[in-house]
């Protein structure tokens, strides 16, 4: 096993294939919270067993399990009779792990914070396109389950406003068409802005230039068994959880994604997910007053 630095992935792929057992030990001597607990409080100072045992208020036999496996890992030392401390490796995985962790929930923190603008930049821009109609009757608000699926792909860019949705529309249309797609229920369809247009706050406008570009994607969902071209872009999507709720008419689209942002910072149960956010066409109607959407806002338990 090489000593060096593991400076790249490659390296890193190495080691970790050369050292699965090793690796997967190590991982299960901390999947405990009580072990994790032991490591805290022996880390700034060495304590007796019976004061151990009286901080954490576990049973003898439960600390003595516990302690025996760190000692096995040399995680913990053992230095006289009944009296426990750290050891170095102890330390500086409990010091990295930490790291880790907290490397982790800020890079989750950033997702939301991101995810809240792109909803945000949503909202606005259907309300800066509205005809000025208010929504009067309450949203009704389901959670549906998206199953993993392969779907079709018809992307388009293009300058806003609503340029890039006509041209992958278009797309979709030529293909769909001929093949009775649209009025066939077995084939979903679903459309998500790809990018979205940048929204500038202090302005409130859209910035859509060759720096920052705008464009629309819809999606096909397709049977198993379906055979497709070979110039048409299949992806496959993993499933997700979604809260959804129902809306008619373009004008109203930018209320109801901001209905769904705002029940979800509400609710007890769901956070803000990071996965695809939807709109589907329920009724494949073309008109912008007519159409029946079902908005699919990303969600986790």
């Amino acid at each position: 096993m090489s000593d060096q630095p593991l400076n790249s992935k490659y390296d890193l792929k190495l080691f970790v294939l050369e050292s699965l057992q090793e690796l997967a030990d190590l991982h299960k001597a901390l999947d405990n919270p009580i072990r994790l607990e032991i490591l805290a409080r022996l880390l700034v100072e060495e304590k007796e067993f019976k004061n151990l045992q009286d901080e954490m208020n576990i049973p003898k036999t439960t600390l003595a399990n516990h302690l025996n496996q760190l000692l096995e890992k040399v995680l913990v030392e053992k230095i006289d009779r009944g009296l426990y401390r750290v050891s170095e490796d102890g330390e500086d995985i409990l010091r990295s792990s930490s790291k880790v962790f907290l490397e982790i929930k800020m890079r989750e923190q950033q997702r939301l914070e991101a995810i809240s603008r792109r909803y945000e930049a949503m909202i606005q821009r259907y309300t800066n396109t509205s005809s000025g109609i208010k929504m009067n009757e309450s949203e009704q608000f389901r959670i549906v389950k998206l199953p993993s699926m392969k779907v079709a792909s018809f992307h388009a860019m293009g300058e806003f406003l609503g340029n890039p949705e006509e041209k992958a529309s278009k797309k979709l249309g030529n293909w769909a068409k001929p093949r009775g797609i649209f009025e066939d229920p077995k084939f979903k369809i679903f459309g998500f802005n790809n990018p979205d247009p940048k929204y500038i706050k202090e302005t409130k406008e859209f910035l859509v230039d060759k720096d920052n570009p705008y464009g629309y994607e819809f999606w096909v969902s397709l049977p198993l068994d379906f055979e497709v071209d070979d110039d048409i872009n299949i992806k496959e999507f993993e499933g997700s959880l979604y809260v959804v709720s129902r809306c008619k008419g373009v004008h109203k689209l930018g209320e109801v994604w901001k209905n769904l942002y705002d029940w979800v910072k509400e609710s007890n149960k769901y956070n803000l997910a990071s996965h695809q956010c939807l709109e589907q066409n329920t009724n494949k109607e073309g008109d912008g007053e007519k159409i029946l959407f079902d908005i699919y806002f990303p969600i986790s338990e």
